[in-house]
């Protein structure tokens, strides 16, 4: 037990000293551009879109993860990039949460809002949404 628990220690102050990383090599990355909603309520403080991404499967829900990240368009100012979500958008001075849950083969973008998730879906329309899908 003695041996164990030095070995246990070496592996851990090996892995901070060279700042070890674990990298998935059974991962796919999936590009969906953005549409209409599938649901706003009545008061457009809440809506949802639900994407159809095949390659979410069973392995995925049971082992693996989704990490999605939004398009942010280049412009004069900025480059292309990706905002990881979830996100808090302050698009046209309206704060707007947008976050991901993920299912057996679909994806859903949620939007919150304490005024409205109007100018958030004006925004993030016909943008991309990068998937990362480990298995």
């Amino acid at each position: 037990m003695k041996n164990y628990k030095m070995f246990l220690q070496l592996f851990l102050i090996l892995s901070c000293a060279l700042n070890t990383s674990i990298y998935a090599k059974d991962q796919t990355v999936v590009f969906i551009t953005l549409g209409d909603m599938n649901y706003v309520s009545d008061d457009s403080l809440y809506g949802n879109q639900k994407l159809k991404v095949p390659e979410i499967t069973q392995s995925v829900m049971d082992n693996g993860g989704v990490l999605a990240f939004i398009e942010r368009t280049a412009n004069d100012k900025r480059p292309q990039r990706w905002s990881q979500l979830p996100q808090l958008t302050l698009a046209y001075d309206n704060p707007t949460y947008m976050y991901l849950s993920h299912g057996l083969g679909f994806v859903r973008l949620s939007y919150q809002s304490s005024k409205t998730i109007k100018d958030a879906i004006e925004y993030t329309k016909d943008k991309k949404l990068k998937l990362v899908i480990f298995k």
